[in-house]
C-alpha cells in the first residue's frame, strides 16, 4: 500500500519567506555601501577628509608661509627699490671766484673729454678758462687738432655743455699739451702765486715759439691785473704787466 505525505502548507510558506528576507538583505547591503560609488563619509583616506583632494594635506596648512619680501612688494621687482642716484644741479661759481680755491664743476680733464667725444679725436693743442661776462658763465675754451683739422670748441664749465664748436683746415703743427704732465694747473698756479700775490681770474696752456707754458691771468689786491707765464719743462717765470 503506497504512503503520500502531504507538506504543511504553513512549512512552505515559511521556507519561501526566508529565502525571500535573504535575498532583500543582500540587496539592501550593497544599496547601502555602492548606492553613490562612494565610500562611508567616515572612512579614512577619502576626499572627504582633505586626504586625497590635495595630493596629501590641506589645501591651508600645506601651502608654505607668504614671505614677508613678497607681501610687501620687494621680491615681486627683484629687490628693495634702488635709490634715486640722481645728483643735484652743479652750482656754478660766482663770477669772482679765486680758480687757485675754488673747483669748477666741470674739470679740464672732464671738459677736455667732452670736446674729444664731441669732435670724435682730436690732439689737445690749447685748453683756457675764463669767465665769460656776456653769456654769465664760466667757459672752457678748447683746441683740438685732428688729421689738417683745427677744431674750436666753447664748454660750459658748470654744465659741460658744448655751447660752441668750429672747425676749419689748418696744418700747422703746433705742439700737444698736457694738462697733468710735465706741470698741472694747480702747480703753475702756485709759482705764479709765489710772484704776484692775487686773485686767479683764468689760465691758459698752449705754446708760444714752440715752448709749452701756462699763462695765469692775477688781479692785484691793490688793483690791476698782471699775466704770469710759467714754463712747464723748467719753471721759469716771465711776468706780464
Amino acid at each position: 500500500m503506497t504512503r503520500t505525505i502531504l507538506r504543511p502548507r504553513s512549512t512552505a510558506r515559511a521556507a519561501a519567506l526566508g529565502a525571500l528576507v535573504i535575498a532583500l538583505a543582500a540587496g539592501c547591503g550593497g544599496t547601502e555601501q555602492g548606492e553613490d560609488g562612494a565610500a562611508p563619509a567616515d572612512e579614512p583616506g577619502t576626499a572627504q577628509d582633505g586626504g586625497a583632494s590635495d595630493g596629501g594635506g590641506d589645501s591651508e596648512a600645506g601651502a608654505p608661509a607668504e614671505d614677508d619680501a613678497t607681501a610687501d612688494g620687494a621680491a615681486s621687482d627683484g629687490g628693495a627699490e634702488a635709490p634715486d642716484e640722481q645728483d643735484p644741479a652743479a652750482e656754478a661759481l660766482p663770477a669772482d671766484a679765486d680758480l687757485a680755491t675754488a673747483e669748477l664743476p666741470i674739470t679740464a680733464e672732464r671738459a677736455i673729454e667732452i670736446a674729444t667725444e664731441t669732435t670724435g679725436g682730436g690732439d689737445l693743442v690749447q685748453i683756457e678758462i675764463d669767465h665769460d661776462d656776456r653769456a654769465g658763465a664760466w667757459e672752457w675754451e678748447i683746441v683740438l687738432l685732428e688729421e689738417g683739422t683745427q677744431h674750436e670748441l666753447d664748454i660750459d664749465a658748470t654744465t659741460g655743455e658744448v655751447t660752441e664748436h668750429e672747425s676749419d683746415e689748418d696744418d700747422d703743427q703746433d705742439p700737444v699739451v698736457d694738462v697733468t704732465a710735465p706741470m698741472t694747473p694747480s702747480e703753475a698756479i702756485e709759482i705764479a702765486l709765489g710772484q704776484e700775490p692775487g686773485r686767479v681770474s683764468g689760465w691758459e696752456l698752449d705754446s708760444d715759439s714752440g715752448t709749452i707754458r701756462y699763462q695765469i691771468d692775477i688781479d692785484r689786491a691793490e688793483g690791476g691785473d698782471v699775466e704770469v707765464e710759467v714754463d712747464v719743462e723748467t719753471g721759469d717765470v716771465r711776468i706780464d704787466d
